[in-house]
C-alpha cells in the first residue's frame, strides 16, 4: 500500500466530489438542454436546426455511456479513500 499523506487523501476526497458534482450538473444541464431544445424545435426549423438536432442526438450515447462508466469510478473512489483513510488511522 503506497504511503498517502493528509493532503494526498484530501485532494482524491475533492476530486471525487468533483466528479459527482460535474457528472450530476453535465447528466442535468443535458437534459434540460433537451427540454428546451424540444419546446422551440417547432420555431427553429431550417437546416442549421436540423443539424444541430442531429449533433445532440449523436452527442447524447457519448455522455450516457461516460456517466454510466464513471458512476463505477465514483463508487470505486469512495472505497479507495475509505481504506486510505483506515490506513493512514493504523499508522498513526
Amino acid at each position: 500500500m503506497p504511503d498517502v499523506s493528509v493532503r494526498d487523501l484530501d485532494d482524491l476526497m475533492q476530486f471525487r466530489d468533483h466528479l459527482v458534482s460535474f457528472n450530476h450538473t453535465l447528466k442535468e444541464e443535458f437534459s434540460r438542454m433537451r427540454s428546451h431544445w424540444n419546446s422551440v424545435r417547432e420555431i427553429w426549423n431550417d437546416e442549421k436546426a436540423r443539424q444541430f438536432e442531429q449533433e445532440l442526438d449523436e452527442l447524447w450515447p457519448g455522455i450516457k455511456r461516460y456517466l454510466e462508466n464513471t458512476d463505477g469510478h465514483e463508487h470505486y473512489l469512495r472505497q479507495l479513500i475509505d481504506l486510505l483513510q483506515r490506513v493512514r488511522e493504523t499508522r498513526i
